[in-house]
């Protein structure tokens, strides 16, 4: 199985929901002319209109151009690996017809704006950007309660080694009849390379919780940095309420309730000589951890558990050491309120931290900054739901040639230089447990060999811009903020505490 192909604990979800199961050699040609494998399923996913509390009433825009299930799923052959061109072979003529600023609709599939298309060796392609909830609608108001629910709902059978379909089968997520959102039971392992740094991770739904583990590390020469965290997320309730009127975001809100945890992490920095030059990475960001598909009215939403990481070694000299250990517990309920453009706080946060006795060996000083926000859990409509699903079930091999043809026109020449200047690749929402850990040493040398450590843990919640369809500044607020000193010897001297 390429596990780097599938890098998620949910990765095949979306073809569950969406296109039901995944099966026994449902493998298609590699040229890239393959149709959708006739072995994906056919049984119904769960649809949150059909949950307690759900609210479906809208209007599309007058841009929007939806596209049945049925129908893409005879026409779509491809989608590229950044999930932004989409190529179908003899289409009908809602898709042969689409022209830039519409807002192209796969039911159940993705929600994405048209920014070009065009015909290439008899295949018809479009290439997108990302979209946001009024892009789609006009009016109407879409509201969900949904508990999340990490427990095993199939059983993990061993599948053969030749059949990666039936490994992904055992990862599986679905809405179960009784309105509950389950997570497989099986133990996920996977690992990789993200900015040349080597990363790791496992998860673990169980019955009440999804436990996790990820490390980071890098070695240039003698020098190496590295960072594992271990820890857990319990079940909790998702929840959103979104208004729209005239194409403008009302109100929006994010919740997610009875949100507990904790994580435990290790560091170490090493330095035996030789240059630091590519050991300062502001940001990491690992591959999704989970994620759970919430389809509403054929609008393919997509709540997931991610993790990024800020590591930041400074040494002062050569042959120095510096490794510890810190802890962060959270509770509550964490969300966002957007009201007429005004951001509010959704719920009550709080949480707990420690930081564990560091060893610092170094004759001058030097320090180390840590960041992590883990979990950060997001809401989102755009790109990941396309690329999970259709990056296991289609070729992407034809979609990112026509990707690089469009990438020479002006539209593409546009879009690319556009997407490559934003950090953020979705329209969502999301509420984030941040920890940031920094220490600095004075070295063997000093007159006071202090040494100072100090771990914030701040929980945000927000929405970005394009989640909101408003031409404004991304909306976020802290709900809970709490510093932790330690310093050695414990003097003032040492740094306030």
């Amino acid at each position: 199985m390429k596990l780097m192909r599938l890098p998620l604990l949910l990765s095949c979800a979306l073809a569950f929901l969406l296109l039901s199961s995944c099966s026994k050699n449902a493998q298609g040609p590699a040229d890239g002319s393959a149709s959708l494998p006739s072995t994906i399923a056919t049984k119904p996913f769960r649809d949150l209109r059909d949950l307690p509390g759900t609210v479906f009433d809208v209007a599309y825009t007058p841009e929007t151009v939806r596209i049945d299930e049925a129908s893409w799923k005879n026409t779509l052959k491809s989608v590229s690996s950044d999930g932004t061109v989409f190529v179908f072979d003899n289409p009908d003529s809602k898709i042969t017809s689409l022209t830039a600023g519409q807002v192209l609709f796969l039911e159940n599939l993705s929600v994405r704006k048209v920014v070009a298309t065009a015909t290439h060796d008899g295949h018809f392609a479009v290439k997108t950007e990302r979209a946001g909830i009024t892009d789609l609608i006009q009016k109407g108001q879409i509201k969900w309660n949904v508990p999340v629910k990490f427990s095993s709902l199939y059983a993990a059978g061993p599948a053969p080694a030749s059949s990666s379909q039936n490994q992904v089968a055992a990862m599986l997520t679905r809405i179960s009849p009784e309105g509950v959102v389950y997570a497989s039971g099986t133990e996920i392992h996977f690992s990789g390379k993200t900015d040349d740094w080597k990363y790791t991770i496992g998860v673990v739904p169980s019955y009440n919780r999804l436990d996790m583990n990820f490390s980071v590390a890098k070695e240039i020469d003698t020098l190496g940095v590295s960072f594992a965290a271990k820890g857990f997320l319990k079940d909790f309730v998702s929840s959103a309420d979104m208004h729209i009127q005239d194409g403008a975001t009302n109100s929006f809100n994010f919740s997610n309730s009875g949100m507990n945890g904790e994580m435990n992490v290790d560091y170490a920095a090493v330095r035996g000589g030789g240059d630091t030059a590519g050991m300062d990475k502001p940001n990491i960001k690992l591959p999704t951890l989970a994620k759970v598909p919430f389809p509403v009215g054929g609008i393919p939403f997509l709540v997931s558990v991610n993790a990024n990481l800020i590591l930041k070694p400074g040494f002062g000299g050569k042959k120095e050491t510096i490794k510890g250990t810190f802890k962060v517990s959270y509770n509550g309920d964490e969300g966002v309120q957007v009201t007429n453009g005004e951001a509010s706080v959704s719920g009550a946060a709080s949480g707990d931290g420690s930081i564990g006795d560091f060893l610092s060996t170094s004759i001058a000083p030097h320090a180390i900054l840590l960041g992590m926000a883990a979990p950060k859990i997001t809401l989102s409509l755009g790109t990941d739901s396309t690329v999970d699903m259709l990056t296991s079930a289609l070729p992407s091999s034809l979609a990112d040639t026509i990707s690089d043809i469009f990438s020479r026109t002006d539209p593409g020449k546009w879009l690319k230089k556009k997407m490559e200047s934003a950090f953020k690749t979705e329209a969502s929402a999301n509420v984030q447990n941040i920890a940031i850990l920094t220490i600095t040493t004075a070295g063997a040398t000093s007159l006071v060999p202090c040494r100072f450590s100090k771990l914030t843990i701040e929980y945000k919640a927000g929405a970005d811009a394009y989640m909101l369809g408003q031409k404004a500044a991304d909306k976020e607020i802290v709900l809970f903020k709490k510093d932790f000193i330690l310093r050695v010897p414990d003097i003032n001297a040492c740094g306030e505490k």
